[in-house]
């Protein structure tokens, strides 16, 4: 069923899933981030993948705070599944007709719901296949301070096959990503491609929007291995935009 956007109309809700597995000192800032967004109704889901640090405590410190948002839950695990994994175990509470699923140290700017929402009906009033929008992001170091600018590729579903390039978070319609799943928990590492080549399968296609709506932190621990390298390409000299594809792994079953 197609919702239709009029000033009269309440507002879909929108879903947001964070998985977070030993980022303790990050996921505070992530579920801020969500609670300060500018668009509602949201409903938040934090999927806590047995984390052996502080995440759980300073999970249900930020739930606390999350006063604007609708509803929120955390769900945590005694056993370790992987990103997918927690994905999954998330999906079955999903309510939403719009879908967002935020790493837990990164950072949605304000405004990132609103914008890709708005953009998203957009498109689809042009081609009814597009379920989904990302965008380009800011590069932060471990503290968040800004480094470089991240962009995406123009959407191309032909090139998904070859490269990695439309990240988490992007902002999606609910149904596909229910129909899509579950998903591979053998992959652990280019998770987000796996998802996105699973969508696309089933017949929708992206958007890109390129405008920095979103701060990707980079560290020591990014799954993908992309933070070792932008900072050690900010600690040689080496500055300016950055083409995401070239970082992110596709998807694999090496840990």
């Amino acid at each position: 069923m197609e919702t239709d956007l009029t000033d009269s109309a309440p507002a879909p809700l929108l879903s947001i899933v964070i998985p977070n597995h030993n980022y303790g000192r990050f996921v505070g800032e992530a579920i801020a981030s969500v609670a300060a967004q500018s668009y509602g109704p949201i409903e938040l889901i934090v999927v806590d993948d047995a984390s052996t640090d502080d995440s759980v405590a300073e999970v249900h410190k930020a739930l606390d705070a999350a006063d604007a948002l609708d509803s929120t839950m955390l769900i945590a695990l005694e056993a370790n599944v992987g990103k997918l994994g927690a994905l999954n175990r998330a999906l079955e509470f999903v309510h939403g007709h719009y879908f967002i699923i935020l790493d837990s140290d990164d950072i949605l700017l304000p405004d990132y719901a609103t914008r890709t929402i708005a953009e998203l009906e957009k498109a689809r009033a042009e081609d009814s296949s597009i379920a989904f929008l990302y965008t380009d992001c800011m590069l932060i170091n471990q503290a968040g301070e800004q480094l470089d600018r991240g962009k995406s590729a123009a959407w191309d579903a032909a090139l998904l096959e070859r490269y990695s390039f439309v990240p988490e978070p992007a902002l999606c319609l609910a149904a596909p990503v229910l129909e899509a799943a579950p998903y591979d928990e053998a992959i652990r590492k280019g998770t987000k491609h796996h998802k996105w080549k699973r969508i696309v399968a089933n017949g929708w296609n992206g958007r890109h929007l390129a405008e920095p709506l979103f701060c990707y932190r980079m560290h020591d621990a990014n799954l993908s291995g992309i933070g070792k390298r932008v900072m050690g390409e900010v600690a040689s000299g080496i500055g300016g935009e950055r083409i995401l594809s070239g970082y992110w792994p596709l998807q694999t079953t090496e840990r």
